[in-house]
């Protein structure tokens, strides 16, 4: 009868060993859960810090890049009025015939100004056949005429600039502009003030 006792006293501490071996195994495993959500936050904060560096140094090399590229805009800007310069020249040349060498000689000069202004970016805004666009163009004067479209370019007053991908400076041009017709009223109060 000692040994039922002793059996029984032993399944019962056995079961009790279980108990508490069950109820550390939950707490285990709840702690691996946390754990592992843990681990899953670093992870994600892992990926979006590195995604993050990424964009840096796309946008630190485009920065570099636009430093590189439009860091002579300035020096672009007061090399211009040369051209302008060039031009009106031949303009008066057109017009007061001068000596044949002189003319070709200035020509010369505006074609290698030219070529150099386009070889580190710099394009003239082509103006002829156009239609007045405010990101292009300045206004110097509207003109009234039948002979040209509502906002087309009449004439350039002086070149406008683009630098690689900016306008830097605007051509300063005419634009036409509608008529103003006299309306029926206006000329009734006209033949009666007559």
């Amino acid at each position: 009868m000692k040994g039922e006792k002793d059996r029984v006293i032993i399944k019962m501490s056995d079961l009790n060993n279980l108990k508490e071996s069950a109820k550390k195994k939950k707490e285990l495993e709840d702690k691996m859960k946390k754990m592992e959500e843990e681990l899953s936050l670093l992870k994600d904060k892992y990926i979006r810090t590195l995604a993050d560096f990424d964009n840096y140094k796309k946008r630190m090399e485009k920065e570099k890049q636009d430093i590189f590229k439009y860091g002579t805009e300035n020096l672009v800007l007061q090399l211009l009025p040369f051209d302008d310069i060039f031009e009106g020249v031949l303009k008066q040349m057109d017009n007061n015939p001068a000596p044949d060498t002189i003319h070709k000689g200035v020509e010369m000069l505006k074609r290698e100004f030219t070529r150099f202004l386009e070889g580190i970016g710099v394009k003239k805004i082509d103006t002829k056949g156009t239609f007045f666009n405010p990101e292009l163009h300045e206004a110097a004067e509207t003109v009234e005429t039948e002979e040209y479209k509502e906002g087309e370019v009449i004439e350039e007053i002086r070149s406008g600039y683009s630098f690689h991908d900016r306008v830097i400076r605007p051509a300063l041009v005419k634009v036409a502009k509608k008529p103003v017709c006299k309306t029926s009223t206006d000329s009734n109060e006209n033949s009666r003030s007559g």
